[in-house]
């Protein structure tokens, strides 16, 4: 049972909490100067570049590995693998030239034929790669992911060891964005086929970015040390990262207040406010393009075939009130799945729902009848459960939307809350073992493609299982047109359509705010909206 708390006990609830946050301001900065000690989120799920789809696992494999292209802290696309990169008038033909310096963890030369490699695996169907769309602008590339060409037929060729060259089914402004994408890393073809799945192993894996794989506790820490064959490898500054998959951010916060954390992945929602007086100087928060939303489960009751009570209880989300008193963390409310950000702000004017701007009150109104509508009541209740990860912020999430529910409409909605560890959500969504879920979406670059996805028929990450050829159709041309005005316009159709079906209930847009120590240097992350971190941009000072 909930009780309210006075005005006083709150207020010295508050006192206290500050008061042993200033405390733990008296930090051990005594650390190995050797050793980075990052927070991760989680437990990697795998580090099998092509099937890697959560950003626990992107967390170790942006250091490990490196693409054609990679991004800066201020998220703009920069050389890689390939120092330069020639474009054909027309827009589809990108020649990229290899840097004559780029090898692996084991000495030998990074080539072109490691990239072709690597992509007809990711687009191989028997990799089942949840991320193989991010190679599809390439010439042939879906139909090879279908099983209806031979990988012969990709838009790839080798002109030497150190050129590539790419052909694009049509030309894609956002391409060379996309190579920074996990599933377009190269991979060492003859360890991959001498250890098969082990090949991610330590001491068998070999990679290519500024860091290589020592060890692997699961559940423990994943240890990285530096590559001394990087190609910058006299600016990577530290030796040795240490990961570690802390799912709860208090205990991360225990662990950065002791002395054994340099750089925390979260912080609590709870101390947020707290932490901003305690670590003024230490604390960093940034809008990233992301969202958070949840998915029905489209193919299962009680949401399949019933719109409206989808609309209903995405109606009775008070967005505003959930963003304001319980992150507080300047998440902004969101009602599509379009970051505020993307595509530096374009899409801030659109307003899918027509009943956004309803007051609150107006808005329940609307979904009681809803509901009734859809067949239920005090007599004849609603009940399901929501599936999400264990993590501070979900849970609270959870709570806040299922007691929002509860108020609005009573008993006549009983839900059950399901906390299950994060790569068993992520296997449960692919799986559609579930009724509703949490879900998180953060770019893996800037532009809507990369949200418009994710209600695409038979997408990987469709994991609703929305489909409506109308809403493809539109998506498809909006890629097509080259006109910006155009492709807006088609965009917004898109989503208006996709999004009025209730396929999901987007909730606010990620905000991510972490600790960093003050002996920690060369991380800014004022601009990282993407949220990419490499840990060859950090060094410590003496």
């Amino acid at each position: 049972m909930q009780h309210k708390k006075t005005l006083l006990t709150l207020a010295l609830l508050a006192t206290l909490g500050t008061l042993s946050l200033l405390s733990g301001c008296k930090q051990n900065n005594q650390h190995d100067p050797n050793t980075l000690v990052r927070g991760n989120m989680a437990e990697p799920s795998t580090l099998d570049p092509a099937q890697v789809e959560d950003t626990a696992s992107a967390g170790v494999l942006y250091d490990l590995f490196e693409g054609l292209t990679d991004f800066d802290q201020s998220d703009n696309v920069v050389p890689g693998m390939a120092k330069s990169w020639d474009v054909s008038p027309d827009g589809r033909v990108y020649t990229f030239h290899l840097r004559n310096d780029a090898k692996w963890s084991n000495g030998a030369p990074v080539t072109a034929g490691d990239f072709v490699y690597a992509w007809k695996r990711a687009l191989d169907p028997k990799t089942a790669s949840p991320y193989a769309f991010s190679l599809f602008p390439v010439l042939n590339a879906q139909a090879v992911n279908a099983g209806k060409m031979p990988a012969s037929s990709l838009g790839v060729k080798v002109l030497n060891d150190k050129m590539l060259q790419v052909t694009l089914e049509k030309p894609n402004p956002f391409f060379l964005a996309m190579l920074t994408d996990r599933s377009t890393y190269p991979l060492y073809q003859p360890e991959v086929e001498k250890y098969g799945k082990a090949f991610m192993q330590p001491g068998n894996y070999v990679t290519n970015g500024a860091y290589m794989l020592k060890e692997w506790v699961p559940n423990g820490y994943v240890l990285l040390t530096k590559n001394p064959y990087y190609y910058d490898a006299q600016d990577v500054k530290i030796p040795n990262v240490k990961l570690l998959p802390i799912t709860d951010a208090s205990s991360e916060l225990d662990q950065y207040k002791a002395g054994n954390l340099d750089v925390t992945y979260a912080v609590p929602v709870d101390q947020y406010k707290n932490l901003q007086q305690a670590y003024p100087d230490q604390l960093h928060t940034v809008q990233a393009t992301g969202v958070y939303y949840y998915d029905f489960n489209l193919n299962k009751p009680p949401f399949k075939g019933n719109l409206k009570l989808r609309q209903a209880l995405s109606m009775a989300v008070d967005r505003d009130t959930l963003t304001n008193e319980v992150l507080v963390q300047h998440n902004p409310p969101l009602y599509s799945l379009f970051p505020l950000s993307l595509e530096n702000g374009v899409y801030d004017q659109f307003k899918p729902y027509s009943w956004e701007k309803l007051a609150y009150a107006d808005r329940v109104k609307q979904a009681q009848t809803l509901l009734a509508q859809a067949g239920y009541s005090s007599t004849h209740p609603l009940v399901f459960s929501i599936s999400y990860d264990t993590n501070d912020l979900n849970k609270k999430v959870a709570m806040a939307v299922v007691s929002m529910w509860q108020r609005a409409f009573g008993n006549a909605v009983q839900v059950q809350l399901i906390n299950e560890e994060w790569s068993v959500l992520i296997q449960d969504r692919n799986n559609g073992n579930y009724q509703m879920a949490s879900n998180e979406w953060l770019a893996d670059y800037n532009n809507a493609d990369n949200f418009t996805l994710l209600l695409q028929c038979n997408n990987p990450q469709n994991v609703s299982y929305y489909c409506n050829p109308g809403y493809d159709k539109l998506v498809e041309a909006a890629s097509d047109t080259k006109t910006p005005a155009e492709r807006l316009k088609l965009v917004e159709q898109s989503q208006s359509l996709a999004l009025n079906d209730y396929p999901v209930v987007p909730v606010f847009q990620f905000t991510y705010a972490r600790l960093v120590k003050p002996y920690v240097n060369g991380y800014d992350p004022t601009n990282n909206h993407l949220d990419q971190i490499h840990d060859k941009w950090f060094y410590f000072s003496n």
